[in-house]
């Protein structure tokens, strides 16, 4: 079965500098605490809601919108074709790196929290379904993965079954044109670029 890790076009350039996918406070802007610190995926086909950049422009990218309304069509391409491109990395799940959430150590503990019991409910509210969650406890490499885009309405395959410490120079050209296309995004959007941040 594979995994899904959903992701935005302007996150690529940090993933690929790093050749990896970071847990989540690793990279994170916001200081306040969480009660975890994983790498989050999920067998859904679809991006999930508890995901998806909180847009005032786009209601349907609102998770109180979904609260408050059932099935709201959240349209990618469109979103997608003003802020970029959504993506999705993809591992197999009998991969060892991965746990299923539910039945995981790492949920019994969450769970003692207030503040993670009322996260779950609402990713249940809005039909993101917690018994579909993985996580990897560590950033995530990037061996064994394919990365797929969507565009025209499906997801399209951009990078099938690659390693990136072994791959050929065609492969490497597809990853350095992303990390441009998503670095011109952080410009764009005035967002802060990675290499830049390190670097300060």
């Amino acid at each position: 079965m594979k995994l899904y890790h959903y992701t935005k076009a302007n996150r690529l350039h940090s993933i690929f500098t790093d050749g990896f996918i970071a847990t989540e406070m690793k990279r994170t802007l916001n200081p306040a605490p969480k009660v975890t610190d994983y790498v989050w995926f999920t067998e859904k086909l679809q991006y999930p809601k508890t995901a998806l950049p909180a847009l005032s422009v786009f209601p349907e990218t609102l998770l109180t919108v979904h609260l408050q309304t059932k099935n709201i069509h959240v349209d990618l391409g469109k979103i997608g074709a003003i802020f970029g491109n959504f993506y999705r990395f993809s591992f197999d799940s009998a991969d060892a790196r991965f746990k299923k959430w539910w039945h995981s150590e790492e949920r019994k503990e969450a769970v003692l929290s207030d503040d993670w019991r009322r996260m779950e409910s609402v990713a249940n509210k809005v039909n993101d379904d917690v018994r579909t969650f993985w996580v990897a406890t560590k950033d995530v490499q990037l061996t064994n993965f394919s990365l797929e885009v969507f565009e025209n309405n499906s997801w399209n395959v951009v990078l099938n079954n690659v390693s990136l410490h072994n791959v050929s120079p065609e492969t490497m050209k597809a990853i350095d044109e992303l990390k441009v296309i998503s670095k011109n995004l952080c410009y764009e959007f005035g967002l802060p670029v990675y290499e830049e941040l390190e670097a300060a």
